[in-house]
């Protein structure tokens, strides 16, 4: 699990997946690296799927047709579609410079929202609007000091906090290094996002999927297991 991943990735990786999952992204990382124009990450989007819950998976891979045009669904999952998009759309997040900065970037994003919106649900109204525009680590930190937030989880949140705001901040400085983002960091910063989004909104996810029931339609093939 490395093709040059940085650091903090490796480590989300240890922390947060399983075997089988690491697994899977290493091949996808491999068929990347071994077809950069005309890669097939089938399996990876199997392992979307397994998560449960709407992921890029189920959204179109053409970030123009999008399933929902606004509402709860648009804050919080459209950064998942603009990622999916990122490592898979146009066939070149390793060939791109942005790529796969960007799906990173927008993983971070999807998390940011999620913990506004926990925040909205669990937190005196006052507390909710003070945070409604605060950053993923500030909105973090608030939910850890009222334990909102299982202890397991912790760690690999605040990984992903690291390697999004690198991706909005950070350019690369090491020499022997061919860029600061690479696959692996964009697949697994996705997958992490997807199962620590998926299980902050797991007291939550019935209500959200009354929400969205009008865009369900546009979905493909949604695994409701969650």
């Amino acid at each position: 699990m490395d093709h040059q991943a940085l650091s903090e990735t490796i480590e989300l990786a240890e922390c947060l997946l399983n075997s089988e999952q690491k697994q899977i992204i290493e091949r996808a990382t491999k068929e990347i690296y071994d077809k950069p124009d005309a890669y097939e990450l089938d399996s990876f989007w199997a392992l979307d799927s397994s998560i449960g819950g709407i992921g890029g998976y189920c959204m179109s891979f053409n970030p123009v047709d999008t399933p929902f045009p606004g509402g709860i669904g648009r804050v919080l999952f459209r950064p998942l579609q603009y990622a999916a998009a990122n490592i898979e759309w146009n066939k070149n997040i390793y060939g791109s410079y942005s790529n796969a900065r960007s799906a990173v970037e927008f993983s971070g994003m999807h998390l940011e929202a999620i913990t506004k919106y926990v925040i909205e649900k669990t937190a005196p109204v006052p507390y909710a609007l003070k945070y409604r525009k605060s950053t993923l680590g500030t909105s973090l930190r608030f939910l850890e000091q009222r334990e909102k937030i299982p202890h397991d989880l912790i760690r690999p949140l605040r990984l992903c906090t690291d390697l999004y705001n690198k991706s909005k901040h950070d350019v690369n400085q090491d020499e022997e290094r061919e860029r600061l983002f690479l696959p692996a960091d964009a697949l697994i910063s996705y997958i992490a996002a997807r199962i620590l989004g998926k299980e902050l909104l797991r007291p939550y996810y019935s209500e959200i999927l009354e929400r969205v029931n009008p865009y369900v339609g546009k979905l493909n093939a949604l695994n409701m297991d969650i």
